[in-house]
C-alpha cells in the first residue's frame, strides 16, 4: 500500500492525488498570489464604485442595476477579510472573503450588458441606444468582477491554510456535477427555440438561436472536460482559466437578477420594479436563476478540476485532511 493511500489510519481505495489537500499550503498559482492580488482589485474597485456613485447613471438601461454603493460594501469586506487573516482570525477572515465575493458579484450585475453595448459603441455599428453605454457604471462593474473573483480565490487560500480542503470526491459526486451542469444547459437555448418555432404567432420574435445553441453547447463541453479526470485534451491551465471566466460571467449575470430586484422592490435603484406581466416576470427570473446555478456549477467544477481532485470509486467518501469523513 502506498503512503499516499492512508490517512491517519484509514484507507482510500484506488486513489491517487496530485496534491494532498488540507496540508496548509496553497494549491495553485491564484490562491498563493490571493492576498496581493484581492488587496490590488480592492482599491480600484473603490475607485470605480465612487466614481460610478457621484456620477449617476450614464443611461437609462443602468437604472435597473444594482446601486454602485454595493461595490463600496463589498470592498470593505473584503478589507475584512485581509485583516483579520493578517490577525489569525481565520473562521472571519474565511467568512468575510466569502460574503465579500457574493456582494462584489451583486455590485457586477450587468457588466456583460456593459461589454456588448461597448462593442457597438467601439465599432460604430448601428445599433440604436444598445449602442449607449454608462461608461462610469462599467468600469465600475467590471472593477466589483475581477474583486469578486479575487475574493474567492482569498477565501480558497484561507481554507487551505486552515487545512479544511478535502481531498477526495466520490465518483457519484461527480457524476452528479456533471449531470446539473449538462441539464442547466437546456432551458436557455431551448426556450429560445420554442420561441424561433412559433414564428409570427410568438410573443417574442426571434431568430433562429444560433450563438445560444453555440454558447450554452461550448459550456456543456466544458462541464464534461472539468468534471471527467480522464479527458486530458487542453492544457490544464487553459481549462480552468475557461472555467473561471465562463462561471463568472455568468454568476454575474444571475446576480443581476437577484441583485438588481431586490435593489428596485427596495427602490435602492434608481427604476422600480413592477409586477404587472406575472408571467412575463416569472420566464426572467426562471431564465437568470438557470445562468446563476450554471454559474455556480461551472465554479465548482473548476475548483475540483484546478485542485486535482480525483473520482474515488463509487461507496467512498470524502476524507478530510484531519481524517474525518465527509
Amino acid at each position: 500500500m502506498r503512503p499516499e493511500d492512508r490517512v491517519e489510519g484509514m484507507t482510500l481505495k484506488n486513489t491517487t492525488t496530485s496534491r494532498p489537500a488540507g496540508d496548509g499550503k496553497p494549491t495553485s498559482f491564484l490562491q498563493r498570489s490571493a492576498p496581493i492580488a484581492a488587496a490590488c482589485s480592492a482599491v480600484p474597485a473603490l475607485a470605480a464604485s465612487a466614481l460610478a456613485l457621484w456620477s449617476g447613471p450614464g443611461a437609462d438601461y443602468a437604472e435597473i442595476f444594482p446601486p454602485p454603493w454595493l461595490g463600496t460594501v463589498g470592498v470593505v469586506l473584503l478589507a475584512v477579510a485581509l485583516l483579520t487573516r493578517a490577525t489569525g482570525r481565520e473562521a472571519v477572515a474565511h467568512a468575510a472573503a466569502w460574503t465579500s465575493s457574493a456582494v462584489l458579484l451583486g455590485a457586477s450585475g450587468g457588466v456583460l450588458l456593459d461589454a456588448f453595448r461597448g462593442f457597438f459603441a467601439v465599432t460604430g455599428i448601428p445599433a440604436g441606444t444598445f449602442s449607449e453605454i454608462d461608461l462610469p457604471g462599467a468600469i465600475a462593474r467590471a472593477a466589483a468582477l475581477i474583486a469578486s473573483f479575487t475574493a474567492v480565490q482569498l477565501a480558497r487560500r484561507i481554507r487551505a491554510e486552515t487545512g479544511s480542503a478535502r481531498g477526495v470526491a466520490s465518483g457519484r459526486r461527480h457524476r452528479r456535477l456533471r449531470t446539473l451542469g449538462l441539464l442547466l444547459c437546456v432551458p436557455y437555448p431551448l426556450l429560445k427555440l420554442a420561441w424561433w418555432a412559433q414564428g409570427d404567432e410568438s410573443a417574442y420574435a426571434v431568430g433562429f438561436p444560433v450563438m445560444e445553441i453555440v454558447l450554452f453547447g461550448a459550456a456543456a463541453v466544458g462541464i464534461i472536460v472539468l468534471t471527467a479526470p480522464s479527458i486530458r485534451v487542453f492544457p490544464r491551465g487553459l481549462v480552468a482559466a475557461a472555467g473561471w471566466s465562463a462561471a463568472f460571467a455568468l454568476l454575474s449575470m444571475g446576480a443581476l437578477m437577484v441583485f438588481g430586484v431586490l435593489a428596485q422592490v427596495t427602490h435602492l435603484a434608481a427604476a422600480t420594479l413592477t409586477f404587472d406581466d406575472g408571467d412575463r416576470t416569472v420566464l426572467v427570473m426562471g431564465v437568470y436563476g438557470t445562468w446563476l446555478l450554471l454559474g455556480a456549477t461551472l465554479a465548482a467544477a473548476t475548483v475540483r478540476y484546478e485542485e486535482g481532485v480525483p473520482a474515488a470509486p463509487d461507496g467512498d467518501r470524502m476524507i478530510d485532511a484531519k481524517g474525518r469523513r465527509g
